[in-house]
């Protein structure tokens, strides 16, 4: 018989609605929390951009904030493909419903994954130092 080891690499679930539907935040993995800087980033500069045209459109033509519209619907689908594609394939049907979600929505939900990840992210990080303490006790200098 050989031996065998086992690495728990399980996320964080997360429940995003009344129907008990569930995302997982994956916190050690890299690629996920890569995505989700980026995805953050993208977040925080589309807004940028969509929240400075709003008073630009007091007095303008129905076309002109139709064009905004237009923008804002773009960037927010945009945002919403990043998302399913971070957190997977419908995710935003999950948290945000049939709706498509607009930019404070996506600023409401980033808010409250980013307080989680800053939570579990601590948590884990004390894990990781008492796992390591451990294995320095009883392995360290026994070679």
């Amino acid at each position: 018989m050989s031996d065998s080891i086992r690495i728990n690499s399980t996320g964080k679930k997360i429940q995003v609605n009344d129907s008990g539907d569930f995302i997982t935040l994956e916190l050690k993995n890299t690629t996920f929390m890569s995505g989700l800087i980026g995805l953050m980033r993208e977040l925080e500069a589309d807004s940028k951009t969509l929240l400075s045209q709003i008073p630009q459109t007091e007095g303008n033509s129905v076309e002109e904030v139709s064009a905004a519209m237009s923008q804002a619907a773009e960037v927010c689908g945009k945002l919403a493909a990043r998302t399913d594609e971070v957190f997977g394939t419908g995710t935003c049907r999950k948290v945000f419903g049939e709706q498509a979600p607009g930019i404070y929505e996506f600023a409401d939900f980033f808010g409250q994954i980013g307080a989680l990840v800053r939570k579990y992210g601590e948590e884990e990080a004390a894990r990781a130092a008492e796992a390591i303490e451990k294995y320095k006790e009883k392995y360290a200098g026994k070679r």
